[in-house]
């Protein structure tokens, strides 16, 4: 956390990409549950399999789509971590001349990462879903539903737990192995070889 605060910049960086891509997956996922649970309501319980279908296809297609900025953000995230971890190889020798371990350094390491992903997890989640909401009352709100047939409609958000739980824990693994590079960084060089840089 300290890390963050000395060097801000650099955090966001980490942070911004990470927030994208969970807030993008969570976004049409929300946006499709509340939607199929307006519909199904307004069907009076039951939507048609052809509806269902076309509606399961388009998430399925705007998912793949979002996919490519996950995939993006992880690139990005290995990267910023390298980085960060050649810009403060003085800091990290300097550590372990003081008596850290290499297995105390990569832990230094991987905490950032790990702090950095849950916040901007946090942040993900709670956006994804307020903009997957908001999308679904935007495109449903003005349409007069049954059983009122009146507008203006409330859309209820709908959250998906599945595609949730599958972003948290896709998140915590690329945490995990975007922080493996940068973790054989820090202790590849002796302490001495990174006080002389």
């Amino acid at each position: 956390a300290e890390n963050a605060l000395r060097h801000p910049e650099r955090a966001s960086r980490m942070a911004i990409g990470i927030v994208m891509g969970v807030t993008l997956v969570l976004m049409f996922a929300v946006a499709n549950e509340s939607v199929k649970t307006l519909l199904t309501t307004a069907a009076g319980g039951d939507v048609p399999p052809q509806l269902s279908q076309i509606m399961d296809t388009f998430a399925a297609i705007m998912m793949g789509l979002v996919a490519v900025s996950a995939v993006i953000a992880a690139v990005g995230l290995v990267n910023l971590l390298s980085i960060g971890v050649v810009q403060r190889r003085r800091e990290l020798g300097l550590l372990r001349a003081l008596g850290l371990t290499s297995g105390q350094v990569r832990r230094v390491v991987l905490l950032e990462a790990v702090h950095v992903t849950i916040t901007s997890l946090a942040f993900g989640l709670v956006l994804g879903v307020l903009y997957g909401w908001v999308a679904a009352q935007s495109l449903l709100g003005s349409v007069a539903l049954p059983p009122a047939s009146s507008a203006p409609t409330f859309v209820a958000p709908g959250i998906p737990w599945g595609p949730v739980a599958v972003v948290v824990v896709a998140t915590a693994v690329l945490t995990l192995v975007a922080a493996v590079v940068p973790t054989r960084l820090a202790t590849r060089v002796t302490a001495v070889e990174a006080l002389a840089e």
